[in-house]
């Protein structure tokens, strides 16, 4: 073969040669940018993904937080009116100290409520042989015709007949009265403290309602 020959055989590789490495490039182009366009979306698609995720995560911690505040505002609130509630009840204490010392206290009289709370505790009672305990204070000054005026009232109000005695130890109390049912071995306290105690659950919601209105 002449030189002629083999320099156009080259040249035909040479030139398919660069067809081939031409169309190469070109197809490895348009799969890079294929690949660059899909890597891309992918991640604009992921960014998107990011920045909802992160505005639904700030959302929900931002709804945690506003409902944090108010239950802690609401647990202040209550805890405000608790202390208001219990500052009334002492408040009704010292009124009750007052009047079992003084006797009087606005319209009311010792006297009355302590005759009032003899009869209530008699009327629980089953015995007719009852005993009263005071504290000291009213053990001194509960005498025969308050005990006389005390036995009529009972009689009246409970319809029998019974006997009422001092009995010879005290209780320490604000003041009022335990009833004792000599026959039956029981008593009643209706002691000032116990009356209080007792209608504190009852007076409660009513308490409420005259400090805070609707607002509890």
């Amino acid at each position: 073969m002449s030189d002629k020959g083999v320099d156009k055989i080259i040249s035909h590789i040479e030139a398919e040669a660069e067809k081939e490495i031409s169309e190469t490039l070109l197809k490895a182009r348009e799969k890079a940018d294929t690949i660059t366009k899909a890597a891309q979306e992918k991640a604009k698609r992921d960014t998107e993904r990011v920045l909802s995720n992160g505005k639904r995560a700030a959302s929900l911690e931002g709804q945690k937080i506003i409902a944090e505040a108010r239950i802690n505002v609401r647990r202040k609130r209550m805890d405000a009116q608790e202390e208001a509630i219990v500052a009334s009840f002492e408040e009704a204490k010292k009124a009750l100290e007052e009047l079992a010392e003084t006797g009087k206290r606005d319209n009311l009289t010792y006297k009355d409520i302590m005759f009032s709370l003899i009869v209530s505790a008699s009327e629980i009672v089953a015995g007719n042989k009852l005993e009263l305990v005071f504290n000291q204070r009213d053990s001194k000054t509960f005498n025969k015709e308050m005990l006389k005026e005390a036995r009529e009232s009972v009689k009246k109000r409970a319809g029998r007949k019974i006997s009422l005695s001092l009995a010879g130890d005290t209780i320490q109390c604000l003041g009022g009265v335990v009833v004792r049912d000599l026959e039956n071995h029981v008593e009643v306290d209706n002691t000032l403290e116990t009356k209080l105690n007792r209608l504190k659950e009852d007076l409660r919601v009513d308490v409420a309602k005259i400090l805070f209105g609707d607002k509890i």
